[in-house]
């Protein structure tokens, strides 16, 4: 029987592209690459017709695209369409097409992220979220797969990524929360899910702000990135104490947050919260909003991805700048 790529690439422990690239002799392998899927090619006798040749040279145009849980409840929530839609429209303008996969998990996103590097559909993975111990990171950088993260990984090396700076947005916010209130002296951090890089990130902002200008700060975090956490997050602060300034994570936790506080009554607070959400006029002099510019994060995202799944990278990550 005729052995196939796919045996090649189980056997070499690489993926399906990764032996196309080493037939190919891609300069983007590393030899110690090359050298275990050459062995493996020659143990199972491989053979390549010129039909194969000439798929392995073939590209799909299609990126993926791993949406994390928090994409699941899109439409409550306008970063994620705005990504989507600078990844959709910068990927219209280089030729390429492009496949979403939503994910419940951090679990099934490494699956997914797995599925979709083994079927050879696409050229290059789109990751819109980081973790510590990110899996599905390690995995492409095993498979030396083309990919790029949009978050600030926690490991940078080799690593293609978009990001905004987010510790320095978070240490603005907290000043500029803090300007209406001089002689109070506290604040409070409201955030979810503490493996995220992008909640590591705001946290140290936070707390270094907080702590230049001597102010006691609190951290709440939820498990997740929900109105349902928002509104159970300060449930559980103002049952305690009356606090009156805070640093908001993102939309669907300020949605929570703000419903709670307007059953209560609770109009005398100050708060900066990330994204751009749409306020009740109530709210308008209360909310500062941080403009963090999805869009320009997923094309900024395709632009990387495409250069390097094309030879033409200059740059392996990029800050966008925050509007404040």
């Amino acid at each position: 029987m005729k052995v196939t790529i796919k045996e090649i690439a189980i056997d070499a422990g690489v993926s399906v592209s990764t032996v196309s690239r080493v037939i190919s002799d891609s300069s983007k392998i590393s030899e110690s690459t090359k050298e275990r899927v050459r062995e493996a090619i020659k143990r199972l006798n491989y053979k390549p017709n010129i039909m194969a040749r000439g798929l392995v040279k073939k590209k799909t145009a299609v990126l993926g695209v791993i949406m994390p849980e928090e994409a699941i409840k899109l439409f409550s929530s306008p970063f994620f369409i705005e990504v989507m839609q600078g990844i959709s429209l910068k990927a219209k303008e280089k030729n390429y097409y492009i496949m979403y996969d939503f994910c419940k998990n951090e679990k099934e996103e490494y699956e997914s992220t797995k599925k979709l590097l083994e079927s050879g559909f696409v050229d290059g993975i789109c990751l819109m979220s980081t973790r510590k111990e990110d899996k599905s990171i390690e995995y492409l950088k095993k498979m030396e797969f083309p990919f790029v993260v949009i978050g600030e990984p926690e490991k940078k090396d080799s690593t293609l990524w978009v990001d905004n700076n987010n510790s320095k947005a978070a240490y603005e916010a907290v000043k500029k929360v803090m300007s209406k209130e001089p002689k109070n002296s506290k604040i409070a951090f409201i955030g979810a899910d503490e493996k995220l890089t992008m909640t590591i990130n705001r946290m140290k902002g936070f707390q270094l702000s907080a702590k230049e200008l001597g102010l006691t700060s609190e951290v709440y975090l939820g498990n997740e990135f929900s109105r349902e956490e928002g509104y159970r997050l300060a449930k559980e602060i103002f049952k305690t104490e009356n606090q009156k300034n805070f640093i908001i994570l993102e939309d669907n936790l300020l949605k929570g947050f703000l419903q709670y506080l307007e059953e209560k009554t609770i109009f005398d607070v100050n708060i900066a919260s990330f994204n751009k959400t749409n306020l009740k006029d109530i709210w308008r002099e209360k909310v500062f909003l941080i403009d963090i510019k999805p869009e320009k994060l997923g094309n900024a995202a395709v632009s990387i991805l495409v250069d390097s799944i094309e030879g033409k990278l200059e740059t392996a990550s990029r800050v966008i700048d925050i509007s404040m």
